[in-house]
């Protein structure tokens, strides 16, 4: 399965250079799903497992004491230029076979799933993963690693059962919430631009978890 994942990761790591491409310096600065990070510094944010060690950035999240403000370091620091020369280096580092610590190749996977609609949502454009891809992430997110690692509110999974309409994938148990895999995963993920597009049982439960 790492092997996929690392085909899937190069093709969507592709997929976003050309998105970003698409949109230009003129929307460099524009926001994206992330809340703090612009298209500029999202683009720089994909290209961390790439080229920064996990012991470095093991080191500098130390030095800051936190993970996000560490991914928040690196990717200003990888974005700090033109935004053409980011997804250039982007798309000529497609296929490097990242393997962070804890987590493996998984990780740079979904973050390009999420990540490439964290760009494309807020700019109206419907560019996406293929469900296939959908169905891995979200396999990955509901795994103890993955949990830690993409679900920021504590037990947001918990005490309902999550269907996707368009593949057959199901997890949890409970209340139902129902969704396409990319919702699902958005939501689990903890972006709220996404909660009107869940719908069934559980989706008001999800919806107070993600919002208080």
């Amino acid at each position: 399965m790492d092997e996929q994942l690392l085909t899937w990761t190069t093709d969507n790591r592709r997929l976003f250079a050309d998105t970003v491409d698409a949109l230009g310096e003129t929307h460099a600065g524009d926001a994206t799903l992330c809340e703090t990070w612009d298209v500029r510094t999202l683009t720089g944010h994909l290209l961390q497992p790439i080229l920064v060690p996990s012991w470095r950035f093991l080191l500098t999240a130390a030095r800051v004491r936190s993970m996000a403000k560490a991914c928040d370091v690196h990717a200003r620091r990888l974005s700090d230029r033109p935004l053409g020369e980011v997804s250039a280096q982007l798309r000529e580092l497609a296929d490097a076979r990242a393997t962070p610590m804890y987590i493996g190749v998984a990780g740079p996977f979904t973050d390009t799933c999420i990540h490439l609609r964290d760009l494309a949502d807020p700019q109206g454009l419907d560019v996406t993963v293929p469900t296939e891809h959908w169905r891995a992430a979200l396999g990955i997110i509901v795994s103890p690693r993955g949990t830690e690692s993409f679900v920021p509110v504590p037990g947001l999974l918990h005490g309902v059962t999550w269907q996707a309409e368009d593949t057959a994938w199901s997890y949890g148990e409970g209340r139902t919430v129902t969704g396409s895999a990319e919702a699902l995963a958005m939501v689990m993920s903890g972006r709220p631009a996404y909660l009107d597009r869940i719908t069934g049982p559980g989706a008001d439960l999800v919806r107070a978890r993600l919002t208080e």
